[in-house]
């Protein structure tokens, strides 16, 4: 039997290595300064654990690129990260943080996972996504232990099974209007979570960058997340459901910066890009159709939102090329 490890690379192989040095060197960045100024002890165990998960998958991830001749990515370095800067974001936040991109890595690796052929990368994805898990667990336990864990809200449990028997199920605007699903809870719970760390997380880079168009894409990005996270409260709140809440999230007022302008502007942009796929899924996921339009009309000021971020990026000479078929033009 043809050992497998020896097929070339695939092009989705390609893109998931690339993509996933990306992600963690951002991630490794951010964890360095997040643990100089960190105060409560479990949320710094927590983020030495996630650290060191970073400085183990980094170097294999750089081995599977020198094993078939691949440029290693330049991604993000020492350079890009002053840990010494003074803090930028509370303690909740960095908890909150290590939850959500354990829980985008779930969901973009998982991806990965079922389309790789190679056994050394299919292997590298399943060790990924069981650390993201543990890390997931351990984030929710702390959490919980903390009170920061904020609940999604209840609804009654079903007496019996039931079927849709009117076309007013899928209504949203006018007419008949049902209660809004447990789906559809789901999505609007979730979304607005990562609007409102999203908004957070650009107020603290507005303050720190020095050019002042990226300082006003970040103002510009904070406000579009803090309107759609409004926007998504509206409507849990009009059934008489809880949102996300939590004052213990928020940005210093520090204008010392701990991170390049490149590593923020490329965070911001890739997670934006998620946002946009997570609109996507909360789209397919919401019969009701005022919450579909919701989503579609807003997931189109995310792209041109991202589009801009991305504009700066390649003006400045910070983005970097993925790997692209061949020109036969």
């Amino acid at each position: 039997m043809e050992n497998n490890q020896q097929l070339d690379l695939t092009s989705v192989e390609m893109g998931a290595l690339w993509s996933a040095y990306f992600s963690e060197t951002i991630t490794k960045c951010m964890f360095q300064h997040f643990l100089e100024n960190v105060e409560d002890p479990e949320i710094e165990s927590l983020l030495m654990h996630g650290l060191n998960i970073c400085n183990k998958r980094i170097p294999k991830l750089e081995e599977l690129f020198l094993k078939e001749n691949f440029p290693i990515p330049q991604g993000f370095t020492d350079k890009d990260v002053n840990p010494k800067a003074p803090r930028l974001f509370s303690d909740a936040f960095y908890l909150y943080y290590i939850w959500f991109m354990s829980s985008m890595e779930l969901q973009a690796h998982s991806l990965s996972l079922s389309l790789c052929a190679r056994s050394d990368v299919n292997d590298y994805y399943r060790e990924v996504l069981n650390g993201s898990a543990d890390t997931d667990t351990k984030t929710r336990e702390i959490a919980l232990q903390k009170g920061l864990f904020v609940r999604a809200p209840h609804i009654p449990t079903p007496a019996k099974i039931d079927f849709v028997t009117k076309k007013s199920f899928l209504t949203g605007w006018f007419g008949e209007r049902r209660p809004i699903n447990a789906l559809e809870i789901t999505h609007l719970f979730k979304n607005i979570m990562n609007n409102t760390l999203g908004a957070t997380l650009m107020t603290g880079f507005s303050q720190v960058a020095k050019s002042k168009d990226i300082g006003h894409l970040f103002i510009r990005g904070r406000d579009i997340a803090a309107k759609h996270s409004t926007i998504f409260t509206s409507v849990l709140k009009e059934e008489g459901l809880s949102s996300f809440e939590s004052a213990d999230i928020y940005a210093t007022d520090s204008i010392n910066p701990p991170f390049s302008q490149k590593l923020m502007l490329f965070h911001v942009t890739s997670l934006n890009a998620l946002g946009m796929a997570n609109y996507g899924l909360a789209i397919s996921a919401s019969s009701r159709k005022d919450i579909a339009t919701h989503y579609t009309r807003l997931m189109g000021e995310i792209a041109l939102f991202t589009e801009d971020a991305a504009n700066l990026l390649i003006e400045n000479g910070w983005m970097e090329q993925p790997p692209q078929a061949a020109d036969r033009l």
